[in-house]
């Protein structure tokens, strides 16, 4: 199937995609898991005794779940496409909150409520819309998918205060059915209305109008399976993902630890922290979209990879008030730019038609180096008395995916056609 070039009758069906995509995605498990995940937890952890590592066990639980459920989602979306699988996820991801809910003194029912958040809420994420909006979109992709994922940013800014706000007045409990209620009650139609897996309409022009964009599409086609399989840019971005995910999710769960035992803060400031995080991590989306589309992908990683450590070097070495801030915005734009280039390197370096499967790949990945960061943290937290080695660890790792970004080649399919 070649890559739609979008008449500009056909433009507004493919934003009203990235908008419906967006609502799905703002209150998705992931932005739960980043920002809701560690306060929530605090609060089942002061009711029934649980220690940091029991709590890092679960996040590390969830994030092993979505190794899976990535692998499972991408089949999901070659049979069903877009719009039936996050409606299913969306509505299975609000039962589970109201599981969530009911669990009593048990870690069992902890972790594997948390798994079943993992395995069946990964439809609500960015995956399951990626590939209708590759489909709608071809030279403005890049944006397109920066908007959609970089909703995540509401998510990320309302969970924690959310969370806050209604746990201390109501419990976690209640603040786990009110969740469970506004998914039912506004995600699922948004996506339901919204979201169309690729464009159909008569009006629509299949063909690209330029010989280069015919070329690309041609090399898209003779790119098989088995050849990215093989490809040394595959697994250069295959290492790369895994150090980004783990340096990203060795620090959400902890957060409040790293914060409030390292650098004094409440849990009011955290929260806030948290938020501003969000904030940042909406235009860092939207930024480093737009940098995409005009820059190359290694270029944009290595920005992305400076901010991560900047941020990281705060937390560890000036942790006060106001530079805690500054590191909350630092690194929620690094993981907006982080996040972004998995959508877009899959469909720019393997072609849109591959782009769920090598996605969930990329997942993956992330996701195996984000099960091993939480507990990894916490337990060399707790030996070395404090945060600051963890810290450390995590700073010289990213120099990894910052040697692989360095010497990843050109797009083998760059096309050019208009959207």
């Amino acid at each position: 199937m070649s890559i739609p070039n979008l008449s500009k009758s056909s433009a507004p069906g493919g934003w009203r995609v990235v908008v419906g995509a967006g609502i799905g995605i703002s209150f998705g498990s992931l932005p739960f898991f980043a920002t809701g995940f560690a306060i929530l937890a605090r609060a089942i952890a002061a009711e029934f005794g649980f220690s940091q590592t029991d709590v890092a066990k679960a996040a590390t639980i969830f994030l092993l779940s979505q190794i899976i459920a990535n692998l499972l989602c991408a089949a999901a979306l070659q049979r069903w496409q877009s719009r039936k699988v996050a409606a299913a996820s969306i509505t299975i991801f609000a039962g589970s909150l109201l599981a969530l809910s009911q669990i009593q003194n048990s870690l069992l029912q902890f972790y594997v409520t948390f798994a079943i958040i993992g395995l069946f809420g990964i439809g609500t994420n960015p995956i399951a819309y990626a590939q209708a909006i590759a489909q709608w979109f071809d030279r403005r992709r890049g944006l397109a998918l920066g908007l959609a994922t970089g909703a995540q940013s509401v998510g990320l800014f309302i969970f924690p205060i959310f969370m806050l706000v209604l746990i201390s007045r109501f419990g976690w409990r209640w603040a786990l059915i009110d969740l469970a209620i506004f998914e039912i009650v506004i995600c699922l139609p948004a996506v339901i209305l919204l979201v169309r897996d690729a464009p159909h309409s008569p009006t629509l022009q299949f063909e690209p109008h330029s010989a280069e964009t015919a070329n690309s599409i041609s090399q898209e086609r003779q790119l098989t399976y088995a050849d990215i399989l093989r490809s040394v840019a595959f697994w250069k971005l295959v290492a790369s993902f895994a150090v980004m995910g783990m340096s990203i999710y060795a620090i959400g769960p902890n957060i409040v630890y790293i914060l409030k035992d390292g650098a004094g803060l409440s849990l009011a400031e955290i929260a806030q922290v948290q938020s501003i995080s969000g904030v940042a991590f909406l235009i860092g989306r939207v930024t480093f979209g737009y940098l995409l589309d005009r820059t190359a992908a290694r270029i944009v990683a290595l920005l992305a990879l400076t901010l991560a450590s900047a941020h990281l070097a705060i937390y560890a070495y000036c942790p006060t008030s106001t530079m805690v801030m500054i590191a909350a915005v630092l690194a929620g734009l690094s993981s907006g730019g982080e996040s972004d280039l998995m959508p877009y390197v899959a469909s720019r370096y393997f072609g849109a038609r591959n782009v769920s499967r090598i996605y969930s790949l990329f997942l993956v990945a992330w996701f195996v180096g984000a099960a091993i960061g939480p507990v990894a943290f916490a337990q060399l937290a707790v030996a070395s008395g404090g945060s600051l080695l963890p810290l450390n660890l995590l700073l010289a790792s990213l120099l990894l995916p910052a040697a692989m970004f360095l010497y990843l080649g050109r797009y083998p399919a760059d096309s050019a056609s208009q959207t």
